[in-house]
């Protein structure tokens, strides 16, 4: 598995279970029409191991377990009704864990406007698979519509869950870029706002990075990118962070998991109508007739490298 990758895994797995009668393997969640109904779906996994900073509640890991799956829902541009949680505790664990995770999970779901619907529990190490589910409205925003000469924005501000990371791990005192980290907030509404002004023509949750977001794009919509450094968003904490741990600004803005911020695309008619709203978003660029992202520093142009996080290959 190390030596293929996530990326690579998904894709030789889809060549094998053949075709999806709707939107399937390949986007944020599944989307099928049931009855008229677009149901949406989406599963998760979020473990003690890859996704517990330094000092983390089980709390805190309940809540972001919950949001990694809404965030998701929210990429679709859908509404969420519901999460199923299965949790993996050892069984020598103290039953209040379990309680201070569920605990977490239903405040996030609360504060995505649903509820924990159900679950399972078994014995294992620490973890828990989410399943989300929403319903769309509107016709389900993916990653394949962009194209040429369409905007490309991100909502709130980059790299602050990277710092947040980092910042935890090595006891810098950034509160706010840690707080990122630990409580990461699901774009629902701004999801369902894209979806209802019908603005966005592609969207995705940047929850491995900017740089494998915008390749993804690029490859499901089949265009380029031109992305300007000077125009993103600097989240919390990273200038601190990257100075005193002498990390790259780039790498933490553009790299660094954990983000779930959304990327999308609009047609540049429609940026009255988002400048109009109370959406918090920022310009970073424009889709081109390429077949890659590129990244433009000081009138320099380079290829943006799909340098984001991938399981099974990090370390």
């Amino acid at each position: 598995m190390k030596d293929v990758g996530e990326r690579a895994l998904i894709e030789r797995m889809i060549g094998r279970i053949g075709r999806c009668s709707g939107i399937g393997p390949g986007d944020d969640a599944a989307c099928i029409d049931v009855d008229g109904v677009k149901i949406v779906a989406a599963t998760d996994i979020v473990t003690k191991e890859r996704h517990m900073p330094k000092g983390m509640t089980m709390e805190q890991f309940g809540w972001t377990a919950a949001a990694v799956n809404f965030s998701d829902i929210a990429s679709m541009g859908a509404s969420p009704f519901g999460i199923l949680a299965a949790v993996s505790l050892p069984p020598e664990t103290d039953e209040n864990v379990f309680y201070d995770i569920m605990d977490g999970m239903d405040q996030c779901a609360e504060f995505c406007g649903t509820e924990v619907i159900g679950g399972d529990t078994k014995s294992g190490p620490v973890s828990i698979c989410g399943t989300a589910l929403g319903v769309c409205r509107n016709p389900p925003l993916t990653r394949s519509g962009a194209r040429p000469g369409d905007i490309i924005a991100v909502t709130g501000a980059l790299g602050s869950a990277g710092a947040g990371w980092y910042a935890a791990m090595n006891g810098i005192d950034e509160k706010d870029a840690i707080s990122s980290v630990m409580m990461p907030i699901p774009k629902v509404k701004e999801g369902l706002f894209l979806s209802d002004k019908r603005i966005a023509t592609a969207c995705m949750d940047i929850s491995d990075g900017l740089s494998t977001t915008a390749a993804a794009i690029c490859i499901s919509s089949n265009v380029g990118m031109d992305i300007m450094w000077e125009s993103l968003p600097k989240g919390a904490g990273v200038e601190t962070v990257a100075k005193k741990l002498k990390i790259s600004e780039k790498r933490l803005m553009l790299d660094s998991g954990g983000e779930y911020e959304l990327l999308f695309t609009f047609r540049k008619d429609d940026l009255d109508t988002l400048h109009s709203s109370d959406i918090d978003f920022s310009v970073i660029g424009v889709v081109t007739s390429g077949d890659s992202a590129y990244l433009t520093e000081n009138g320099r142009k380079e290829r943006m490298e799909n340098r984001g996080y991938e399981h099974f290959t990090a370390d």
